[in-house]
């Protein structure tokens, strides 16, 4: 017996790599552990076999004697692991695996028997004899199935181990599951990180011309919403601490507010309220980020939970965004599909207030123009020259797209300002894209990345900017939208900002408002162009982040951006 090493092999590495050999590559060389319903429940069947109380125990049951959670190790075999069961009968012993579906008609999976088997090559190593069949128990079905540890058995352990070992030494995952495999991937805790089929198509249509139709019959992986609310706090000189399973507000000693823990996925703290560490530790150790912006509404600091142990892809990507044409390549890409997005929101917000029979809108066929450009752009100061000329392009529009009252409060509009922004407006933009610059942040750093480091702004102490990179597409989908329908939908009035000589900010009450439409839209079902199908925009942030990570890692060739039709 021996010892856990971190050289060694996990046996339920050799199921995984039997399974899916990707599925091996992002659990055990990536780190990217992730749960799921199955993940939870397997645990729950195994939390007898498991309990720490009763491991290494042995207790006569009928003919044999059993012993439960006996670890096991081998440096000549260079595997390490827990046995659930050891029966013995007189000179026999058996290795009892517990899995927690019902297994095949007959016999068992073959990933199944090639983890038991490997528990058996232990065992043998231990015992000094040999060991000549396990019991795979499916408690789903409340079967026992006998496995033979055969020649062509033990083989095909020997070649898992193989594998492992080569892929331990792999930059870069393999390839997903091939078609008449990828049944496997449905109930894969890590489908939502691995996108086989997002991957694979993306791959195949990047080989050959482009198709402008969706995909079609593209499986969703990925959950239509982000689960849980975002807490936002905010009421100054205010502190919260921790209570049982709530967050309870407190101000000048009383108590204003009390949240239940379960349905908060994020908060957002602006300004002037205090944390105990108590709340904070909670929050971390139940992975919910805290994210703090100034009373105006500026991007300060996150607090996310511990990093991701990924750490290739970390090196992956400072490699990769060190690399010049690498760095540029990406940078076109969030760039263009910028661009595009804004042209659509122009197209949406104009068209219908052209007359019949006018000549199209000349600002349609600039940023047309300046699309084609990007695909030519040769460096980066000529892309960045391109980007500057779209935005004054399209931020000229905004006086004519805007439903301004000016009975009610007029919200007039000439140039984008900030720092500080001087009328409501810029104000409404700066707040959105502060909000949307939290969410890209923990968009990016759910995956992996480093966020501070990225490929088109430039990283500087304390900025964000590869979650920045990743905004430059969702900005007017998301954020300008939101300020649009804020002030065409009449729901904001002068008694919800601040104005003092050139700098203007939202109210309290103001804030409430603009919280409530950006998580609205946040929560709205888009259709990804190329994936076709529905997912809410909270998730799409993730989704393009993780194609990022495979464009990153060399899964992909290249990286696409998000586009709205």
């Amino acid at each position: 017996m021996a010892n856990s090493s971190p050289d060694l092999i996990p046996l339920r590495a050799l199921n995984q790599v039997t399974y899916c050999p990707r599925l091996y590559y992002l659990e055990y060389v990536d780190s990217l552990m992730q749960s799921n319903e199955f993940v939870e429940d397997g645990s729950f069947q195994h939390r007898r076999v498991h309990d720490e109380q009763l491991a290494g125990r042995t207790r006569r049951d009928h003919d044999a004697e059993t012993t439960r959670s006996i670890m096991l190790g081998s440096e000549r075999l260079g595997l390490v692991g827990k046995l659930d069961i050891l029966e013995t009968r007189s000179d026999q012993a058996v290795p009892v695996e517990y899995k927690r579906g019902s297994g095949p008609r007959e016999g068992a999976w073959e990933n199944d028997a090639v983890q038991l088997c490997a528990q058996g090559m232990l065992l043998e190593e231990a015992l000094g004899r040999p060991v000549q069949h396990g019991i795979l128990y499916y408690q789903a079905a409340k079967r026992r199935v006998l496995v033979p540890f055969d020649a062509p058995l033990r083989e095909k352990t020997l070649q898992a181990i193989q594998l492992i070992q080569q892929l331990q030494q792999r930059d870069t995952p393999p390839e997903p599951l091939p078609d008449e495999l990828r049944h496997r991937c449905h109930g894969c805790s890590l489908a939502p990180v691995c996108l086989p089929e997002e991957t694979l198509f993306l791959i195949r249509q990047q080989a050959n011309p482009p198709d402008p139709a969706p995909a079609p019959g593209l499986t969703r992986v990925l959950p239509q919403s982000a689960e849980g609310a975002v807490l936002y706090l905010q009421e100054p000189g205010s502190y919260v601490n921790k209570r049982g399973q709530h967050l309870v507000v407190h101000k000048d000693g009383a108590e204003i507010n009390r949240i239940p823990l379960a349905p908060i996925r994020q908060v957002v703290v602006f300004g002037n309220v205090q944390l105990t560490t108590p709340a904070l530790t909670c929050l971390a150790s139940n992975d919910i980020p805290v994210v703090y912006l100034t009373s105006h509404g500026r991007f300060v600091a996150a607090l996310q939970p511990a990093l991701r142990r990924n750490v290739q892809l970390r090196v992956q990507q400072y490699r990769a965004f060190a690399d010049p044409a690498q760095a540029f390549a990406l940078s076109r890409a969030v760039v263009k599909a910028k661009v595009a997005n804004q042209r659509t929101l122009l197209l949406r917000w104009l068209r219908p207030r052209q007359l019949p029979g006018t000549s199209p809108e000349p600002v349609f066929q600039a940023l047309a123009d300046l699309l084609l450009r990007i695909d030519t752009a040769s460096d980066p100061a000529v892309l960045l020259g391109i980007e500057g000329q779209a935005a004054h392009l399209y931020f000229a529009q905004f006086p004519r797209i805007l439903k301004s009252d000016s009975a009610a409060f007029p919200f007039d509009f000439h140039q984008r300002r900030r720092r500080p922004p001087p009328d409501p407006v810029n104000a409404l933009l700066s707040f959105a894209y502060a909000l949307l610059a939290k969410d890209c942040f923990s968009a990016v750093a759910t995956v992996g990345f480093d966020p501070y480091l990225g490929f088109f702004h430039a990283s500087r102490h304390g900025k964000p900017a590869l979650a920045l990179d990743l905004m430059e597409e969702f900005r007017p989908i998301i954020a300008d939208s939101v300020v649009v329908s804020l002030i065409n939908k009449r729901l904001l009035t002068s008694n919800d900002f601040l104005i003092w000589r050139n700098s203007c900010q939202l109210t309290p009450d103001g804030r409430k408002k603009f919280f409530h439409a950006y998580e609205h839209r946040l929560a709205e079902m888009v259709t990804h162009p190329l994936f076709g199908y529905k997912m809410s925009y909270a998730r799409m942030l993730e989704v393009q982040a993780r194609l990022l990570a495979a464009c990153i890692r060399g899964d992909l060739p290249s990286y696409t951006g998000f586009t709205v039709r």
